[in-house]
């Protein structure tokens, strides 16, 4: 297990395998200038959770790490099933020889477009790849799962969460076209679901809560969560010796 300068709030979201915005800690703690470098001996086979164990008493040991949880608010957006049903498909079966997956830590390579801007992708795998131009992003999901897409869709609403209450648990091919008008980019807040009656602008793509419903029968509804956040009490600045 081998990280080369990198911030300590890094370490912590891997150790306690959680966001940013869950951990809280002093200016020096949370911020980019306290860089490490670690290098550690993880048994063979270990799991990814016992890996961040390890990490996380690395820094106990080394760091003196000390720390206790408390619970927030969050916001939670729970994709769940609209009025009329899913509009989703059954995946397809493979139609031909399938290619091989992306190596681990490839970068992707580009896919074909058809003529409305959507990646075109192989049936018989999992994937989902997205292509944006002037504001309006196209993504294709194949053998993908609702829970898949609640982890795209969060990436999209952050720092909401986003979690998957639809109850389906098959793998489906299915398309999404939506403005990012009001997501992501400084300064900028995520959208929020229109009120009844409220006059809309023109838009070359609906927003992405009206996607959801109108493309594949689904919907986001927003409520507030408790979640822990961990509180860092105590780090040293400088690890002890090996």
């Amino acid at each position: 297990m081998t990280f080369t300068w990198v911030p300590m709030r890094v370490l912590l979201m891997r150790a306690f395998a959680l966001p940013l915005d869950q951990i809280s800690g002093s200016d020096w703690v949370m911020g980019q200038d306290a860089r490490f470098d670690i290098s550690a001996i993880v048994p063979s086979g270990a799991t990814k959770e016992q890996a961040n164990e390890m990490l996380l008493n690395l820094l106990k040991e080394r760091f003196h790490l000390t720390d206790h949880s408390q619970k927030k608010d969050f916001d939670v957006y729970a994709l769940v099933v609209a009025k009329g049903g899913p509009k989703l498909k059954d995946a397809a079966p493979v139609n031909g020889p399938l290619t091989e997956p992306p190596q681990p830590g490839a970068a992707n390579s580009p896919v074909p477009l058809d003529r409305d801007g959507f990646p075109q992708l192989p049936a018989g795998r999992p994937e989902y790849r997205g292509s944006a131009k002037d504001g309006v992003t196209h993504m294709t999901f194949r053998m993908e799962t609702p829970e898949q897409l609640a982890a795209v869709l969060q990436v999209q609403l952050r720092p909401s969460r986003v979690v998957d209450k639809t109850g389906l648990t098959g793998k489906y091919d299915f398309k999404l076209e939506f403005s990012r008008t009001g997501l992501l980019g400084p300064g900028r807040r995520p959208i929020v679901p229109p009120s009844a009656g409220e006059a809309q602008q023109p838009d070359p793509a609906p927003d992405l809560f009206s996607a959801l419903e109108k493309q594949l029968g689904l919907k986001l509804e927003k409520s507030k969560t408790p979640l822990d956040v961990i509180v860092i009490d105590h780090m040293d600045k400088q690890p002890a010796e090996n």
